[in-house]
Protein backbone atom coordinates (compact mmCIF):
# COMPACT_ATOMS: atom_id res chain seq x y z
CA UNK A 1 0.00 0.00 0.00
CA UNK A 2 1.09 3.55 -0.72
CA UNK A 3 0.23 6.37 1.68
CA UNK A 4 0.43 9.79 0.05
CA UNK A 5 -0.14 13.44 0.80
CA UNK A 6 -0.31 16.15 -1.85
CA UNK A 7 -1.18 19.82 -2.10
CA UNK A 8 -0.63 20.81 -5.71
CA UNK A 9 -0.37 17.32 -7.20
CA UNK A 10 3.36 16.56 -7.36
CA UNK A 11 3.29 13.76 -4.79
CA UNK A 12 0.03 12.41 -6.19
CA UNK A 13 1.73 12.24 -9.59
CA UNK A 14 4.61 10.19 -8.15
CA UNK A 15 2.29 7.98 -6.07
CA UNK A 16 0.02 7.23 -9.02
CA UNK A 17 2.98 6.20 -11.15
CA UNK A 18 3.99 3.70 -8.49
CA UNK A 19 0.46 2.47 -7.86
CA UNK A 20 0.08 1.76 -11.58
CA UNK A 21 3.49 0.10 -11.86
CA UNK A 22 3.10 -2.11 -8.79
CA UNK A 23 -0.69 -2.51 -9.07
CA UNK A 24 -0.80 -1.20 -5.54
CA UNK A 25 -3.40 0.50 -3.37
CA UNK A 26 -3.31 4.29 -2.96
CA UNK A 27 -4.33 5.74 0.40
CA UNK A 28 -4.76 9.48 0.89
CA UNK A 29 -3.33 10.56 4.23
CA UNK A 30 -5.67 13.56 4.35
CA UNK A 31 -8.76 11.41 3.74
CA UNK A 32 -7.60 8.81 6.26
CA UNK A 33 -7.29 11.51 8.93
CA UNK A 34 -10.73 12.92 8.14
CA UNK A 35 -12.23 9.41 8.34
CA UNK A 36 -10.21 8.62 11.48
CA UNK A 37 -8.81 5.56 9.75
CA UNK A 38 -5.41 4.70 11.17
CA UNK A 39 -5.51 0.88 11.32
CA UNK A 40 -4.29 -1.09 8.31
CA UNK A 41 -3.77 -4.83 7.80
CA UNK A 42 -0.56 -5.86 6.09
CA UNK A 43 0.10 -8.87 3.91
CA UNK A 44 3.26 -10.94 4.58
CA UNK A 45 5.24 -9.64 1.57
CA UNK A 46 3.56 -6.25 1.24
CA UNK A 47 5.61 -3.13 0.51
CA UNK A 48 4.60 0.04 2.36
CA UNK A 49 5.30 3.42 0.80
CA UNK A 50 5.06 6.99 2.07
CA UNK A 51 4.98 9.66 -0.64
CA UNK A 52 4.81 13.32 0.30
CA UNK A 53 6.39 16.73 -0.38
CA UNK A 54 9.26 18.16 1.66
CA UNK A 55 8.30 21.24 3.69
CA UNK A 56 11.16 23.38 5.01
CA UNK A 57 13.45 20.36 4.64
CA UNK A 58 11.16 18.36 6.90
CA UNK A 59 7.95 16.34 7.21
CA UNK A 60 4.58 18.10 6.65
CA UNK A 61 2.61 18.40 9.88
CA UNK A 62 -0.31 16.39 8.50
CA UNK A 63 2.01 13.46 7.68
CA UNK A 64 3.56 13.60 11.16
CA UNK A 65 0.09 13.62 12.75
CA UNK A 66 -0.96 10.63 10.67
CA UNK A 67 2.09 8.55 11.54
CA UNK A 68 1.65 9.34 15.25
CA UNK A 69 -1.69 7.49 15.11
CA UNK A 70 -0.81 4.85 12.50
CA UNK A 71 -1.17 1.16 13.33
CA UNK A 72 0.16 -1.39 10.84
CA UNK A 73 -1.24 -4.74 11.91
CA UNK A 74 0.72 -7.90 11.06
CA UNK A 75 3.91 -5.90 10.63
CA UNK A 76 6.86 -8.28 10.56
CA UNK A 77 9.67 -6.15 9.12
CA UNK A 78 7.99 -5.68 5.74
CA UNK A 79 9.83 -3.34 3.37
CA UNK A 80 9.00 0.31 4.06
CA UNK A 81 10.17 3.10 1.75
CA UNK A 82 9.55 6.77 1.16
CA UNK A 83 9.58 8.89 -1.98
CA UNK A 84 10.01 12.58 -1.20
CA UNK A 85 9.05 15.18 -3.79
CA UNK A 86 10.96 18.44 -3.59
CA UNK A 87 12.07 21.54 -5.45
CA UNK A 88 15.74 20.72 -4.96
CA UNK A 89 16.92 18.80 -1.90
CA UNK A 90 15.38 17.05 1.11
CA UNK A 91 17.86 17.82 3.90
CA UNK A 92 17.27 15.27 6.66
CA UNK A 93 13.55 14.76 6.00
CA UNK A 94 14.08 11.03 5.64
CA UNK A 95 15.81 10.92 9.04
CA UNK A 96 12.88 12.69 10.68
CA UNK A 97 10.48 10.22 9.06
CA UNK A 98 12.65 7.29 10.09
CA UNK A 99 12.54 8.43 13.72
CA UNK A 100 8.76 8.87 13.62
CA UNK A 101 8.33 5.35 12.26
CA UNK A 102 10.89 3.91 14.71
CA UNK A 103 8.90 5.37 17.61
CA UNK A 104 5.92 3.38 16.34
CA UNK A 105 7.95 0.17 16.04
CA UNK A 106 8.49 0.31 12.28
CA UNK A 107 11.69 0.51 10.25
CA UNK A 108 12.24 2.72 7.21
CA UNK A 109 14.27 0.60 4.78
CA UNK A 110 14.80 3.03 1.90
CA UNK A 111 14.44 6.70 0.99
CA UNK A 112 14.36 8.36 -2.41
CA UNK A 113 13.76 11.87 -3.71
CA UNK A 114 12.45 13.24 -6.96
CA UNK A 115 12.65 16.87 -8.06
CA UNK A 116 9.37 18.43 -9.14
CA UNK A 117 8.40 22.01 -10.08
CA UNK A 118 8.68 24.39 -7.13
CA UNK A 119 5.46 25.74 -5.61
CA UNK A 120 6.33 27.49 -2.33
CA UNK A 121 5.45 31.08 -3.14
CA UNK A 122 5.07 32.47 0.37
CA UNK A 123 8.73 33.41 0.73
CA UNK A 124 10.08 33.63 -2.80
CA UNK A 125 9.23 33.62 -6.48
CA UNK A 126 8.74 30.15 -7.92
CA UNK A 127 12.09 29.45 -9.57
CA UNK A 128 10.55 27.17 -12.17
CA UNK A 129 9.58 29.05 -15.36
CA UNK A 130 6.27 27.82 -16.79
CA UNK A 131 7.94 26.72 -20.02
CA UNK A 132 10.33 24.53 -18.01
CA UNK A 133 7.58 22.58 -16.19
CA UNK A 134 7.13 19.86 -18.89
CA UNK A 135 10.89 19.30 -18.98
CA UNK A 136 11.11 18.95 -15.19
CA UNK A 137 8.13 16.58 -15.07
CA UNK A 138 9.66 14.47 -17.83
CA UNK A 139 12.92 14.23 -15.88
CA UNK A 140 10.91 13.33 -12.79
CA UNK A 141 9.26 10.43 -14.61
CA UNK A 142 12.67 9.09 -15.62
CA UNK A 143 13.81 9.37 -12.02
CA UNK A 144 10.67 7.56 -10.88
CA UNK A 145 11.47 4.65 -13.19
CA UNK A 146 14.89 4.36 -11.54
CA UNK A 147 13.33 4.53 -8.09
CA UNK A 148 10.69 1.93 -8.89
CA UNK A 149 13.34 -0.46 -10.18
CA UNK A 150 15.06 -0.31 -6.78
CA UNK A 151 11.79 -0.62 -4.86
CA UNK A 152 10.84 -3.66 -6.94
CA UNK A 153 13.93 -5.42 -5.56
CA UNK A 154 13.19 -4.07 -2.06
CA UNK A 155 16.55 -2.33 -2.04
CA UNK A 156 18.01 1.05 -1.23
CA UNK A 157 20.16 3.29 -3.41
CA UNK A 158 21.46 6.41 -1.64
CA UNK A 159 22.38 8.10 -4.93
CA UNK A 160 18.64 8.44 -5.61
CA UNK A 161 18.26 10.66 -2.53
CA UNK A 162 19.33 14.30 -2.94
CA UNK A 163 20.02 15.61 0.56
CA UNK A 164 21.85 18.81 -0.36
CA UNK A 165 25.29 20.08 0.61
CA UNK A 166 24.53 20.68 4.31
CA UNK A 167 21.42 18.61 5.07
CA UNK A 168 21.54 18.87 8.86
CA UNK A 169 21.85 22.65 8.71
CA UNK A 170 18.88 22.92 6.35
CA UNK A 171 16.63 20.79 8.51
CA UNK A 172 17.86 21.99 11.91
CA UNK A 173 17.45 25.67 11.03
CA UNK A 174 14.41 25.80 8.75
CA UNK A 175 12.15 22.99 9.96
CA UNK A 176 11.53 24.53 13.44
CA UNK A 177 10.38 27.68 11.61
CA UNK A 178 7.76 25.57 9.85
CA UNK A 179 6.62 23.75 12.98
CA UNK A 180 6.14 26.99 14.90
CA UNK A 181 4.82 28.93 11.91
CA UNK A 182 2.16 27.84 9.41
CA UNK A 183 0.03 30.84 10.37
CA UNK A 184 -3.27 31.33 8.57
CA UNK A 185 -3.72 34.99 9.52
CA UNK A 186 -2.05 36.37 6.34
CA UNK A 187 -4.51 34.52 4.06
CA UNK A 188 -7.14 36.72 2.45
CA UNK A 189 -9.44 36.66 -0.56
CA UNK A 190 -9.85 39.31 -3.26
CA UNK A 191 -12.97 40.55 -5.02
CA UNK A 192 -12.38 38.07 -7.85
CA UNK A 193 -13.65 35.22 -5.64
CA UNK A 194 -16.73 33.53 -7.15
CA UNK A 195 -17.67 31.54 -4.01
CA UNK A 196 -17.08 28.25 -5.85
CA UNK A 197 -16.11 26.50 -2.60
CA UNK A 198 -13.16 24.61 -4.10
CA UNK A 199 -10.75 25.87 -1.42
CA UNK A 200 -13.04 24.60 1.34
CA UNK A 201 -13.41 21.15 -0.22
CA UNK A 202 -9.71 20.56 -0.95
CA UNK A 203 -8.17 21.93 2.25
CA UNK A 204 -6.52 18.89 3.92
CA UNK A 205 -6.41 20.65 7.29
CA UNK A 206 -10.12 21.54 7.08
CA UNK A 207 -9.47 25.07 8.30
CA UNK A 208 -11.41 26.82 5.51
CA UNK A 209 -15.16 27.43 5.55
CA UNK A 210 -17.37 29.69 3.49
CA UNK A 211 -19.06 32.53 5.35
CA UNK A 212 -21.37 34.77 3.37
CA UNK A 213 -19.93 33.05 0.31
CA UNK A 214 -16.31 33.92 1.09
CA UNK A 215 -13.58 31.62 2.46
CA UNK A 216 -12.40 32.19 6.02
CA UNK A 217 -9.53 30.46 7.83
CA UNK A 218 -10.84 29.28 11.18
CA UNK A 219 -7.68 27.97 12.85
CA UNK A 220 -4.39 29.69 13.63
CA UNK A 221 -2.31 27.08 11.79
CA UNK A 222 -2.67 24.81 8.78
CA UNK A 223 -0.32 22.32 7.13
CA UNK A 224 0.56 25.08 4.62
CA UNK A 225 0.23 22.92 1.51
CA UNK A 226 -0.90 26.02 -0.48
CA UNK A 227 -3.53 24.02 -2.36
CA UNK A 228 -6.05 26.81 -1.77
CA UNK A 229 -3.74 29.42 -3.33
CA UNK A 230 -2.49 27.44 -6.30
CA UNK A 231 -5.75 25.72 -7.23
CA UNK A 232 -8.10 28.69 -6.92
CA UNK A 233 -9.52 29.07 -10.46
CA UNK A 234 -9.69 32.87 -10.12
CA UNK A 235 -6.35 33.40 -8.34
CA UNK A 236 -8.43 35.07 -5.63
CA UNK A 237 -6.63 33.68 -2.58
CA UNK A 238 -3.52 35.49 -1.43
CA UNK A 239 -1.05 35.25 1.46
CA UNK A 240 -0.10 38.80 2.28
CA UNK A 241 0.79 41.07 -0.62
CA UNK A 242 3.76 39.04 -1.82
CA UNK A 243 1.77 36.34 -3.63
CA UNK A 244 -0.37 38.73 -5.68
CA UNK A 245 1.94 39.00 -8.74
CA UNK A 246 3.30 35.44 -8.58
CA UNK A 247 2.18 32.74 -10.98
CA UNK A 248 0.45 29.63 -9.63
CA UNK A 249 1.39 25.99 -10.19
CA UNK A 250 -0.73 22.84 -10.38
CA UNK A 251 0.61 19.49 -11.51
CA UNK A 252 -1.21 18.31 -14.68
CA UNK A 253 -2.43 15.24 -12.75
CA UNK A 254 -4.95 17.52 -11.01
CA UNK A 255 -6.14 19.36 -14.12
Amino acid sequence: MIFFFTGTGNSLDAAQQMATHFEDQLISIAEAIHQKKFDFELKPEEKIGFVFPVYFWGVPSIVADFIAQLKLHNYHNQYIYTVLTCGGSVGQTHRLLSKMLFNKGYRLNAAFSVQMPDNYILMFQINTPTEKVPEILNSARKRMHEIMAVIEKQGNFPKLLTKGATPWIYTSFFYPMYRKGRKTKPFFVTDSCTSCGLCESICPSKVISLKNGLPTWEKEQCTQCLACIHRCPEKAIQYGKRTIPIERYVNPVLK
